[in-house]
């Protein structure tokens, strides 16, 4: 039994084609569900690093289902991780663009939304911007997104809802270069005196991630999940994140 303000994530399986990925899931109410997705997998990039866990927290504790994930070959999930340390730029993604395809349809299958926001942190938001071209993404937001070794041109011409926050301190983000990245509608915030680890500032990180959500485009909320496990199958503005006191909304579950 979950109690009313209790986090409490559920393991499960995300099925990524003829592999099985290790998964972290929460349940809510709240409209759009978020799939978070992980730094490089060369680098110790997992669903448990210290932004994504911040993430899927605040994310989660303000009422929206949230899922996690270990790309192949990352931790228990299945498969073999193809990418060579210090290959310099970030080349073929298809394998975790695949992988977070699958976690997006698998949130989809047990919220039964329509669509959700792909979150994703440093190479995660490589992924997350391609995968944000599927339909069933309807917002994203990008965590310290790698200018330097990935190129974000494809947000010009994303007509969807963007939040990135950069790191004031981060020498993979080039954020003159990913002023001119962005469209219509994307709000860049720098995170004044961070690294890309971001350990200093991930309160007002995960606070500032919902308050953008909660700024977004009206949705109904979720339909009640049935009590069984998750199924297995151009212009911008630039801000700087205020520091706040301001608690967030205590979970109303009832698992």
């Amino acid at each position: 039994m979950v109690l009313k303000g209790q986090y409490l994530e559920r393991s499960v399986a995300v099925k990524s084609g003829e592999i099985a990925l290790d998964g972290l899931y929460h349940r809510g109410r709240k409209a759009p569900p978020c799939v978070l997705a992980p730094p490089h997998p060369v680098l110790g990039g997992s669903m448990t690093v210290p932004v994504i866990a911040e993430l899927a927290w605040a994310i989660t504790r303000a009422g929206h289902p949230t899922l996690r994930f270990d790309y192949r070959g990352v931790g228990a999930s299945q498969g073999r991780i193809r990418h060579q340390p210090g290959a310099g730029r970030i080349r073929d993604i298809a394998g975790e663009i695949e992988d977070m395809g699958a976690a997006i349809e698998q949130l989809l299958a047990s919220t039964r939304a329509n669509s959700v926001c792909a979150v994703g942190y440093s190479f995660g938001a490589a992924v997350a911007a391609s995968a944000a071209r599927d339909v069933s993404v309807d917002r994203l937001v990008l965590i310290a997104p790698p200018t330097v070794l990935w190129d974000f041109s494809g947000l010009r011409q994303l007509a969807k809802p963007v939040f990135v926050a950069c790191a004031e301190n981060d020498p993979l983000c080039d954020r003159t270069r990913l002023r001119g990245m962005l469209g219509q509608g994307a709000t860049m915030a720098v995170v004044p005196e961070a690294d890309q680890t971001f350990l200093r500032s991930l309160p007002e990180l995960g606070k500032n991630v919902v308050a953008w959500l909660r700024k977004g485009p009206k949705l109904p909320n979720l339909t009640p999940e049935p009590e069984e496990p998750a199924p297995s199958k151009g212009d911008h503005r630039e801000i700087e994140l205020p520091e706040t006191d301001e608690p967030l909304p205590e979970l109303d579950l009832d698992d």
